[in-house]
C-alpha cells in the first residue's frame, strides 16, 4: 500500500501568529552550494566537488484575502513591517490530533507580500520567508 496525505487541514504560524485561508503552501526549498575542488590532478578529466554551505531556502504561500478586523491581512502587514526573525512552523495534518502531526520549524522573517485583484476571480494575497539557521523535521510520532 502506498503512504501519502493529503494537505488539507495544514497550519502554518510566524511567531504567535496562526496564518488563515491559506490555500497553498510551497517549499521549504533547502539548497547547499557545491564547492569545486578539481584540480590538474584530478582523475579523468571530471571536476571534483565537496559539500559547502547551506541554505534553509524560502517559504511561500498563497491566501485568499481576508481584510475584516478579524481577517488576516492586517496581521500579515504587521510581519512584513517587521525586523525580527521569528519561527516559522508547519504543521501537517496526518491525524485528528494536532499535537500528533508532523512539524518543519525554522527562524525566518517575511521577505514579500503581494495581492492580486482581479475582476472576475478572489482577491488574493502572497507572502515569502526567507529561512535562516538550521531547520527541524520532527516526524509524526509512532
Amino acid at each position: 500500500m502506498s503512504d501519502g496525505i493529503h494537505g488539507h487541514g495544514a497550519t502554518l504560524a510566524i511567531g504567535a501568529t496562526t496564518i488563515g485561508n491559506i490555500t497553498t503552501i510551497t517549499g521549504p526549498s533547502e539548497a547547499r552550494d557545491p564547492i569545486d575542488i578539481s584540480t590538474m590532478d584530478s582523475t579523468s578529466k571530471f571536476r571534483e566537488f565537496i559539500p559547502g554551505m547551506s541554505d534553509a531556502g524560502e517559504i511561500t504561500m498563497d491566501l485568499n484575502y481576508d481584510g475584516t478586523a478579524a481577517g488576516t491581512a492586517d496581521a500579515l502587514n504587521t510581519l512584513y513591517l517587521s525586523t525580527a526573525s521569528e519561527t516559522i512552523t508547519i504543521n501537517f495534518n496526518e491525524t485528528t490530533d494536532a499535537t500528533n502531526n508532523s512539524t518543519f520549524a525554522s527562524v525566518g522573517f517575511v521577505t514579500a507580500l503581494g495581492h492580486a485583484i482581479p475582476f472576475d476571480d478572489k482577491v488574493s494575497q502572497s507572502l515569502s520567508c526567507k529561512l535562516t539557521g538550521v531547520p527541524t523535521f520532527t516526524d509524526q510520532p509512532a
